[in-house]
């Protein structure tokens, strides 16, 4: 019996290694309703195809030259990024996957059987997004709710009521509550993306604040402005957010 139009899958591979390349290619082959679209050898390639090909499923692993999986997506962008699921030989990653929302975590070495609960998870998934179009229209932006952030020996749940702040350091981002400051290595783009506009605004490329975290706002020169938070913080509201930041406050 051929599979059904949500049973099928336009897939692209990005995976470094020759040999790990050609295993994953021989298993999705052999699956009906997968066809490959093409397979890139490192992150860079990875994230320009993903834009070219617009595949349904990307099976990517995590240490990719140029750019790994992680630095892939962020570059892609979380909105933008089709369905994936993160292939790699160590399980220290499973915390950042649960970050970025993949779909599914495949420790090298995996079988057939676990390759295929990975693509029934992907059909499930696009089964139930159909189903709530078909029934209610395109499902409404859900933001996050709490941040997760890893430990030494576990991942803390920080909710973004409780948030100040977030300010970006490199590739890391540091979390600024009331009463404490957190390290996550994530990108801020990554984390704004999941961010009610509701309740955060951007002051400059690298700061986000909560809305409701805002006491006063004083104009400097040359259109910048100082944001003064509850909390005492002071911030910068650079002239290129100037304008945004003003209108997104209003609502």
């Amino acid at each position: 019996m051929s599979p059904t139009a949500i049973q099928t899958a336009r897939v692209l591979i990005v995976e470094d290694e020759v040999h790990a390349r050609a295993f994953l290619r021989a298993m999705l082959t052999a699956e009906p309703g997968v066809s490959i679209v093409g397979e890139a050898a490192d992150g860079a390639q990875g994230a320009e195809m993903v834009k070219a090909l617009s595949p349904d499923l990307v099976f990517l692993d995590i240490q990719t030259p140029e750019l790994d999986g992680f630095e892939m997506i962020a570059r892609v962008g979380v909105d933008e990024m089709p369905a994936f699921v993160l292939v790699t030989a160590f399980s220290e990653h499973a915390t950042r996957a649960f970050e970025v929302e993949a779909l599914d975590y495949l420790c090298k070495p995996f079988d057939r059987d676990r390759l295929q609960a990975s693509l029934h998870r992907f059909y499930r998934q696009r089964a139930r997004a159909t189903e709530s179009v078909d029934q209610h229209g395109p499902a409404p932006k859900t933001w996050r709710r709490r941040l997760a952030i890893k430990q030494e020996s576990s991942v803390l749940f920080v909710p973004v009521e409780q948030v100040l702040w977030i300010e970006a350091a490199n590739k890391y981002v540091i979390i600024r509550t009331a009463k404490q400051s957190y390290i996550s290595r994530q990108t801020i783009q990554s984390i704004v993306d999941e961010l009610s506009p509701e309740q955060f605004v951007r002051t400059s490329r690298s700061i986000v604040i909560r809305k409701n975290a805002v006491r006063e706002v004083k104009p400097l020169f040359h259109g910048d402005h100082t944001v003064f938070l509850i909390d005492g913080t002071e911030l910068a509201l650079s002239r290129s957010y100037r304008d945004k930041f003003f209108s997104e406050m209003a609502r």
